[in-house]
C-alpha cells in the first residue's frame, strides 16, 4: 500500500477512509484494540471481575473478538471462556470446530464445545426440511444454546462478534419490516434478565473490513470459507448496499450507528411482556413454548412423517387401504 503511517512514518498497512487515516501494521493493531476497549467502556459491557463467555465460530469476527479481548483482559479485569457450537453441518462443522479449538488453545482460553446433535438431539442439516430459511432457524438455535451454555458456565456476559456492518444490516431489516420490537432491542449491550445472560457486541463500532485486516495483520488462523447455507442470507444484500453508500460517503456507517442509538432509538417505546418460562425446557421465552422447542417439535414431526412414508413404501402399494377397518371402499385420508 502506498503511503506512510501517520503515527510512525513506516509503510502503511491499512488505509481507513472513514477516518482519513493510514497506519502501519503495528499501529493498526493498537488502533483496533483501543477501539474495542473504548466500545466496552462506552456501553458499560463488562464489570471488573466478570467472567465473559465469547462465542467462537472460527470466523474472522469471532477470532478477532477473542484475540482482542484476550489482549485487553488485564485492563478490563475480566476472565474469558469460549463457547463453540458443533452445528452438525456436513463438510463445514468438521472443519471449523477443530480450528476454533486451536485458536482457544493457543491463547489458553478454556473452550466449551457443544455438540448440537449429541446434546440437543438434532443438527442444523435437519432444518432444511422445515421449509423456512435455514439461516433464520440456525440463528434462533444458536441464541438459545449460547445463552444456556454461558449461564451454566457461570458467565456474567455473553460476547458475540457482531460488527458494525452486522448491526446496521439488522437495523435496515427491522426498519423495512417495521419491527419496532426488534429496533427497541437492537443495542450494543443488553443487561441480564432472569435466566438471560447479559449480551454484548464489543465489535459494534468496528467495520467488517477492519476485522479482516486485524486477523491478517496478526496471522490469526480463521475460517476463510463460507457456510453452505449462507448464500440465502438476506443480510449480505443489506451489507452490499451499506458498502455502496460508504464508498461514496466515507464514515456514513458510523453516522447511521450514532443517529440510531442517540436520536432514534430513545424515541421508540414498545411494551415488552414479562418473560415466561418455556413449558417444555424451562428456558426464558416470550411465549408458553420457546422457539427452540418449537423447532425441535417440527423436526420430530418431520421425522415421524418420513418414517411413516418409508414404512408405507416398504409394505407396498395398497397396504393402507387393505388394512383399513372401514373396508376397501374407504380411501385413506389426505
Amino acid at each position: 500500500m502506498a503511503g506512510k503511517c501517520r503515527v510512525c512514518g513506516a509503510p502503511a498497512y491499512a488505509r481507513l477512509e472513514y477516518a482519513n487515516l493510514q497506519l502501519c501494521r503495528d499501529d493498526f493493531v493498537r488502533f483496533f484494540e483501543r477501539r474495542v476497549e473504548r466500545t466496552v467502556e462506552r456501553y458499560g459491557m463488562f464489570e471488573r471481575g466478570s467472567r465473559v463467555a465469547v462465542a467462537v465460530s472460527g470466523g474472522k469476527d469471532s477470532v478477532a473478538l477473542l484475540h482482542s479481548l484476550w489482549k485487553l483482559r488485564g485492563k478490563l479485569g475480566v476472565e474469558l471462556v469460549a463457547i463453540t457450537i458443533d452445528l452438525g453441518i456436513a463438510g463445514h462443522s468438521d472443519r471449523y470446530v477443530p480450528l476454533a479449538r486451536r485458536v482457544c488453545e493457543r491463547l489458553g482460553v478454556p473452550c466449551r464445545v457443544v455438540d448440537l446433535r449429541g446434546e440437543y438431539g438434532f443438527s442444523v442439516d435437519e432444518l432444511r426440511g422445515l421449509r423456512r430459511p435455514v439461516c433464520s432457524l440456525c440463528g434462533a438455535v444458536k441464541r438459545y444454546v449460547l445463552n444456556r451454555e454461558a449461564r451454566e458456565l457461570g458467565a456474567h456476559v455473553l460476547a458475540t462478534g457482531h460488527n458494525l456492518d452486522d448491526f446496521l444490516a439488522a437495523l435496515l431489516q427491522a426498519y423495512i419490516r417495521g419491527d419496532l420490537k426488534a429496533l427497541a432491542k437492537l443495542r450494543p449491550y443488553l443487561p441480564p434478565e432472569g435466566k438471560l445472560v447479559a449480551r454484548a457486541k464489543p465489535l459494534v463500532e468496528t467495520p467488517e473490513r477492519d476485522t479482516k485486516l486485524y486477523v491478517e495483520a496478526l496471522g490469526l488462523e480463521h475460517v476463510t470459507w463460507k457456510c453452505p447455507y449462507s448464500s440465502g442470507a438476506s443480510s449480505f444484500e443489506y451489507k452490499r448496499v451499506l458498502d455502496l453508500l460508504e464508498e461514496e460517503h466515507p464514515s456514513i456507517k458510523f453516522q447511521m450507528l450514532r443517529s440510531f442509538l442517540e436520536r432514534i432509538q430513545p424515541l421508540i417505546s414498545v411494551e415488552e411482556p414479562s418473560l415466561l418460562s418455556c413449558s417444555k425446557c424451562g428456558e426464558p421465552s416470550s411465549s408458553p413454548v420457546c422457539q427452540f422447542c418449537r423447532i425441535k417439535s417440527m423436526i420430530a414431526k418431520l421425522e415421524t412423517n418420513e418414517a411413516r412414508l418409508t414404512s408405507s413404501r416398504r409394505r407396498g402399494p395398497g397396504f393402507e387401504r387393505a388394512a383399513s377397518p372401514l373396508g376397501s371402499s374407504q380411501t385413506s385420508p389426505r
